[in-house]
């Protein structure tokens, strides 16, 4: 088969640590594609729930897997490792509480097949509880710059794909920014044309204890900040997309806002909107409503019981591996 004919090869990286009520779930949606990824590589943070024992375990039935325990400096410690050890073509970067869905190996590969000059796919994602219930589905808008720092490069890493050979050009993670993942996107869009593939690519886990929370939206606030400041990419941008980043400092508030006032969500949404007129075009309106009218959060369980009674929740999707015994 000719080179531009075959289908990539891919190399899933996870950090993960103290996760093994979600490892499993995790694994099976990605060694249960229809479309078997090249290489998975785990890098465990030496553990101490049972995690270890479950790689162990999958370790001996897929040779795919790669994994290592070991103490690290966090979560960009772990993926840096991990980008280290990708012999495939393709990249995605999975949490090991996240899942995939269902054929999205093969899709994701053959749209890179097919359109050679595009390095960075991406989908949609659907929030899910930790009993695989669906909470709700995010659409993620066409690439635009206008859109990406509309959303603050709030975008599903469970959902994004990229080339290896980008990855090697760009690096890895920054540890010293909170919200690595949304650094990385943006040094990694500067570098390449993005394509979406629309559809549903996987489901975040939400829950309290989870990374990215509201007890830490100071910190991924001023991060953000500074990952924009400090942006070489932008400082050589044109002036449209330097305003744009400037207006996603400020609307970065309708996720993380700096403090818990409405005055603050406010005045830093009024600003936003001043460099960046059209940024409700690439938000749920529930996002920006909840932002802007005091008490509107309360109305969102009355909003999920009510698609809860329509029926359209719905469990998670995505391939369980077969298990010996004929379980799943």
């Amino acid at each position: 088969m000719s080179e531009s004919k075959r289908l990539p090869r891919i190399s899933i990286v996870m950090p993960s640590f103290n996760q093994a009520g979600f490892l499993e779930a995790a694994l099976d949606s990605i060694l249960g594609q229809d479309y078997a990824p090249f290489q998975v590589i785990v890098m465990d943070g030496n553990s101490s729930d049972g995690s270890r024992d479950i790689l162990a375990r999958y370790a001996q039935r897929f040779e795919q897997l790669e994994w290592v325990s070991e103490p690290d400096d966090g979560p960009a410690d772990a993926v840096n490792k991990g980008l280290a050890r990708v012999r495939g073509d393709v990249i995605g970067i999975m949490s090991s509480d996240d899942i995939y869905y269902d054929g999205v190996f093969s899709e994701v590969a053959a749209q890179f097949r097919d359109d050679p000059d595009c390095g960075f796919v991406y989908g949609h994602v659907e929030g899910v509880a930790t009993d695989g219930e669906v909470l709700y589905t995010r659409y993620v808008p066409a690439f635009s710059w206008e859109a990406f720092f509309g959303l603050s490069m709030c975008i599903p890493q469970g959902s994004i794909f990229f080339r290896h050979t980008l990855a090697q050009q760009v690096g890895g993670w920054n540890g010293e920014i909170y919200g690595c993942d949304l650094d990385y996107w943006m040094r990694l869009l500067f570098h390449t044309r993005a394509r979406r593939i629309d559809r549903v690519l996987s489901g975040w886990r939400r829950y309290p204890e989870q990374r990215t929370r509201p007890d830490q939206a100071r910190r991924i606030w001023d991060d953000y900040w500074r990952m924009i400041d400090e942006s070489e990419d932008l400082r050589q941008a044109e002036p449209r997309v330097q305003r744009l980043a400037q207006a996603s400092k400020h609307l970065l508030a309708m996720r993380f806002p700096p403090r818990a006032s409405y005055f603050t969500v406010w005045a830093h949404m009024w600003r936003g909107w001043r460099l960046h007129p059209q940024f409700w075009r690439y938000n749920h309106w529930m996002m920006i409503a909840a932002a802007l009218i005091p008490g509107f959060t309360r109305l969102r369980p009355l909003y999920q019981r009510l698609k809860a009674l329509s029926g359209r929740q719905r469990a998670v999707r995505f391939a369980p591996v077969v298990r010996p015994g004929g379980g799943s």
